[in-house]
């Protein structure tokens, strides 16, 4: 006999990393919607779960290298697998054939999560044909879908109009479960991955999270970081751009305080964000995804009440104009500017408001979002 479930997500990731796969996962799981999940992980049980009988796991072996691999194996994974779903949903692009197969398979609803704008995304700049051929796949199959859901109000917008969709996209923000301040390691774990000369107590602990990918701010934060030598730059993920990062701080002297921890647990990265004394969200505008991005990683800061420093771009623009956690910099990211906004967002009185303001993630958190997508899914149930 096959598994049922109500809803079934499928990601092309290692889904105890994936914070929004894990989510709404948990949200519909509590409002007694039973859910599978399809994607990579040794501990989907114990980490993402949390002991919920409500959540199966389908797990897929993921064979890493290049992307095209990746999407073969997955798709060969979910055209083998023994399940019935009332409700499907493709929770990134790369997900949406197997999706859709599966959803044609059991006549079921099919959502799909856009994440990003896929037709025009930071990591495929210069790579017009690729580029084209991942646009043209994602045009081909929207067609196909019942729902579609976006991370910020902007992107419905301009999906709405790319697609002609007849229903505006539903926005989940990527905000993550509320949680109070706790403890945090991050120094002791600093510690080990650096070579510092110098105390941390006497250090700025400036953290990124998110995939290392260029157009991040990362090489701009580097190459500002050499006139600011208290500064010590935390880096918590891994990605296709981390040799490349990592050879660029060599050659501007400030290897040294940059310590890289790598990817971590999804449920494991508040206790290490609150040991942060400032987050960087200095996304490049390098493609349409980027310059509208409204990233997760934003609201982490926020629920560890981190004050950040954020590119001024639309939709970050917008967030930081009406909840004033952060420092705007100015998109052409130089050093100066970014020294600037360093002095700016230390200062104390500054500092302390910006903190304050960070409390209003109670209004924020997922619990909020996650009216919104138990409601969207109840509908096609």
């Amino acid at each position: 006999m096959p598994a049922t479930v109500d809803v079934l997500l499928l990601a092309v990731a290692d889904v105890t990393r994936d914070a929004r796969t894990i989510n709404l996962a948990r949200a519909l799981a509590k409002d007694g919607v039973t859910v599978g999940i399809v994607g990579a992980g040794k501990q989907l049980h114990s980490t993402v779960a949390s002991e919920d009988s409500n959540i199966a796991f389908f797990e897929w072996l993921d064979p890493g290298g290049r992307a095209l691999r990746r999407w073969w194996s997955f798709n060969r994974c979910a055209a083998t697998l023994d399940v019935r779903a009332r409700c499907v949903a493709a929770m990134d692009l790369f997900a949406l054939s197997a999706s859709r197969s599966i959803a044609r398979r059991c006549k079921a609803h099919l959502l799909y999560d856009m994440r990003e704008f896929y037709f025009a995304l930071g990591p495929l700049q210069g790579k017009g044909l690729r580029q084209r051929i991942l646009a043209a796949h994602e045009s081909r199959l929207v067609g196909n879908v019942d729902d579609v859901i976006v991370s910020g109000e902007l992107d419905a917008n301009i999906a709405q109009k790319r697609f002609a969709l007849a229903k505006r996209p539903v926005v989940l923000l990527n905000t993550p479960p509320y949680k109070d301040v706790v403890p945090s390691s991050l120094e002791t774990v600093v510690t080990r991955n650096s070579h510092q000369s110098t105390s941390l107590s006497q250090k700025t602990l400036v953290l990124y999270q998110g995939v290392v990918h260029h157009g991040r701010g990362l090489a701009p934060f580097m190459n500002a970081m050499a006139v600011m030598p208290m500064v010590q730059l935390v880096v918590i993920g891994d990605g296709p751009a981390r040799h490349d990062l990592q050879a660029l701080a060599e050659r501007l002297g400030v290897a040294h305080r940059v310590a890289w921890i790598g990817s971590v647990p999804y449920d494991e990265l508040h206790q290490l964000t609150c040991g942060a004394h400032v987050g960087l969200c200095l996304i490049e505008p390098i493609s349409m995804s980027y310059e509208y991005a409204l990233p997760n990683k934003l609201f982490e800061y926020m629920m560890a009440r981190v004050p950040s420093l954020v590119t001024d771009l639309p939709a970050l623009h917008e967030h930081i104009i009406r909840h004033p956690v952060g420092v705007l910099v100015d998109p052409a990211l130089t050093i100066d500017n970014i020294v600037l906004a360093m002095e700016r967002v230390i200062h104390a009185e500054t500092y302390t408001a910006m903190k304050h303001a960070c409390e209003e993630i109670r209004n924020l958190s997922y619990e909020r979002q996650a009216r919104t997508a138990v409601a969207l899914f109840r509908e096609h149930l």
